[in-house]
């Protein structure tokens, strides 16, 4: 009996803990036991693959909003999820399901929404969507440097005002605007990770300098402003 409520317990705690932390994400990487990465908002038990889960993913909710109130609606009341649906049709056009079915190669993939897409307005050439596929698989925390892409080019990560950016796209992007939940991201597949976008990446985006692993140390002390950090603080 004593046993028992043990175990319960350990689940119990495990479930509640923090996600998407640097222990927990370590501790993920030296275990191959499923039932961790259940507790720590892992994969589901069927061990699905990038490609059946973004099949189900559910992206950020869209709320009423204050405009809500005027049709009988509470502010925060939801009114629809965003979806990866729009992405996952090009994938499949450009055959691209396929890779992301292959449980012997790991990838990381960034998946805009149905809104990033339709905000688009061009033609989601085969060569972006390899953009948008990392070889290898990358916890939101761990973004910072170049990663090859499947089209061949490299892709920037980086912590900018204690936010994670890949390129342009901020990864964990609240939906503010609309009083919905953050964009889904860390959603841990058997093939790697899928982290959720707002918009579409373009192959050959160039980071801000400052922020370019290539640049000298010396050159990132530069501020906004063009002048050299330790020089504006000691006129403060």
């Amino acid at each position: 009996m004593k046993l028992f409520l043990f175990s319960v317990l350990v689940t119990s705690a495990a479930a509640f803990a923090p996600l998407n932390t640097p222990n927990n994400n370590a501790a993920l990487r030296q275990s191959s036991s499923t039932e961790l990465k259940i507790a720590l908002g892992g994969i589901g038990a069927d061990g699905y693959d990038i490609w059946s889960e973004l099949q189900g993913l559910e992206g950020p909710s869209v709320c009423y909003g204050p405009e809500g109130i005027l049709i009988g609606k509470e502010e925060l009341e939801i009114k629809e999820y965003d979806s990866f649906d729009m992405f996952r049709d090009a994938l499949a056009q450009a055959g691209l399901d396929k890779v992301l079915k292959q449980t012997n190669e790991k990838y990381t993939l960034l998946a805009p929404v149905n809104s990033g897409i339709l905000a688009f307005k061009d033609y989601l050439s085969e060569d972006i969507l390899k953009y948008h596929i990392i070889k290898g698989d990358v916890f939101s925390d761990e973004f910072n440097g170049k990663y090859e892409t499947l089209n061949g080019e490299c892709i920037t990560g980086r912590v900018e005002f204690r936010k994670v950016i890949v390129d342009d796209a901020l990864i964990g992007q609240e939906n503010n605007h609309t009083y919905g939940t953050k964009y889904p991201t860390d959603v841990m597949c058997e093939n790697g990770i899928i982290h959720a976008i707002k918009h579409v990446l373009l192959p050959g985006y160039q980071a801000p300098e400052q922020f370019r692993p290539e640049v000298a140390s010396g050159d990132r002390e530069k501020n906004f402003f063009g002048g050299d950090d330790k020089q504006y603080f000691n006129q403060a």
